[in-house]
């Protein structure tokens, strides 16, 4: 008999553990005298699951273009797809951001998430592991690559055309980045099966796609590969890409849920919505984000004045020794000119300073913008003299000033003493130290980094762009 407990208590934890992702298993208790009559255990389904949290939880990527928080209001194209899915099945929704692929999947895995809300190639690995929606979308992917040097000097188009890879075979000995656990990578493979040679791929763990279109045009890689959407939102502003190469046929791209003993309960919902939502809709949703420009492309001023408050900025940058200009541009990467604009962080005001620096300069959230400017100018100062032994140049130092107002001080030294170590300059931005603000995540285990992680890309195009949009109001203010 204690063998035969021993059995039955096994099968009702092995059937516990099995539904877990469920998490709403009962089991009718066993009685002492009545150990032989076992009810079988009651599990709800993956619908039915969702259905009693009241919501659907689901994790993407590419923060830029499917779920952007930035602005009071949720934006994003898998937001919005995922919203009337939600509003239309009584269900709230939850979303979160992971760059890395790998790590989406496995939240899937370990059911933290029900939804994988990325644009998933339906291929044999990916149909094995999970299950997959009808089709969201039909996308070619398309190889990023930069047009050659002064191509806008170039006499003839075919001058630029030979100088561009512009067939499959081309790729042969090529290197190409991609996020780690795209799709792409399997496309990669395959092709380079199909044209007999070899295709160097390198998976990133902490770059996604738009992220690697961006590395691509700053001249930090040669090549990536990605959908056809997400290579033209990305490059919107961008000057010098060409994504003309189609390196697959168009495809589906789907969604990924949990296979749970093939429990299509949710699936079968999913693929409804799906069949009958409008494709002018979708069309519309996709433009929106695809064609709304990019948000860190450098803007051509307007009018006679930069902002409506350029006095106070002139006034900031001749007490800290700057170009006014360039204060403007580092001002509006910061908050687009918006007085009271305030972040997540706690970031506040024009010049986003957080409530610790604030109060290190004696200001709070009813600072004048003028104070707020005035905080903000001794902030760069501040920094500025903390480099000056570092990087004695004043043109050059402007460029880890920028940085280190973005990423903080410790992030810049860091940055400084590993192009130290590996033989870069440690006192020239570009092509030196950049590199390493751009690759800190694969470096910040290093015994000479003392300031943690960083996700470099962000710094990187924080001081490109600040100083792309400083040379266009050079260019047109005086």
């Amino acid at each position: 008999m204690k063998i035969k407990n021993f059995y039955i208590l096994g099968l009702m934890a092995f059937a516990m553990a099995f539904y877990s992702c469920q998490n709403e298993t009962q089991v009718v208790g066993i009685e002492e005298d009545e150990t032989e009559k076992v009810e079988p255990a009651v599990s709800l389904n993956m619908l039915q699951h969702v259905q009693g949290k009241g919501k659907l939880v689901a994790v993407t990527n590419c923060e830029i273009i499917n779920y952007n928080t930035e602005n009071a209001t949720p934006s994003g194209f898998e937001y919005e797809l995922l919203s009337d899915f939600c509003n239309n099945n009584g269900l709230e929704l939850e979303m979160m951001v992971n760059e890395n692929l790998d790590s989406c999947y496995q939240l899937l895995d370990s059911c933290k998430v029900d939804i994988v809300a990325v644009g998933i190639g339906a291929n044999k690995d990916m149909k094995r592991r999970f299950l997959l929606t009808n089709p969201i979308l039909m996308q070619r992917s398309v190889l990023v690559q930069r047009l050659p040097k002064d191509w806008n000097k170039m006499s003839t188009v075919n001058e630029v055309e030979n100088q561009l890879l512009r067939s499959s075979v081309d790729l042969a000995g090529k290197t190409i980045h991609l996020p780690q656990g795209s799709h792409e990578v399997k496309l990669l493979e395959h092709l380079s099966d199909q044209i007999g040679d070899t295709i160097y791929i390198v998976e990133c763990d902490s770059l996604n796609s738009v992220d690697l279109v961006k590395a691509v045009a700053f001249g930090q890689i040669d090549y990536t590969v990605v959908e056809e959407y997400v290579a033209r939102m990305a490059s919107i502003g961008l000057k010098g890409l060409d994504t003309k190469l189609n390196v697959s046929v168009e495809q589906p791209l789907s969604w990924a849920i949990a296979n749970h003993d093939g429990d299509s309960s949710l699936l079968v919902v999913l693929n409804n919505w799906i069949d009958g939502f409008e494709q002018r809709n979708l069309n519309r949703i996709l433009a929106k984000y695809v064609n709304q420009g990019n948000v860190f492309a450098p803007k051509k001023p307007v009018g006679s004045h930069i902002s409506s408050y350029d006095g106070l900025i002139k006034k900031t940058a001749k007490e800290i020794g700057w170009d006014w200009r360039l204060l403007a541009s580092l001002i509006y990467q910061e908050s687009r000119f918006k007085m009271d604009l305030e972040s997540e962080k706690g970031a506040f005001g024009p010049m986003q300073l957080m409530p610790v620096v604030m109060e290190r300069y004696g200001i709070n959230y009813d600072a004048t913008l003028e104070e707020q400017l005035h905080a903000g100018g001794r902030l760069i100062s501040y920094l500025d003299n903390c480099l000056e032994n570092k990087v004695v140049d004043s043109t050059e130092r402007v460029k880890f000033v920028l940085a280190a107002y973005n990423a903080g001080l410790g992030h810049v030294y860091d940055a400084q003493r590993l192009a130290l170590k590996y033989g870069s300059a440690p006192d020239v931005w570009d092509n030196n130290v950049d590199y390493y603000i751009l690759n800190k995540s694969k470096f910040y285990h290093d015994t000479c980094c003392h300031s943690g992680n960083l996700r470099g890309i962000e710094t990187y195009r924080f001081v490109q762009e600040v100083l792309d949009r400083f040379y266009q109001y050079q260019a047109n203010y005086n």
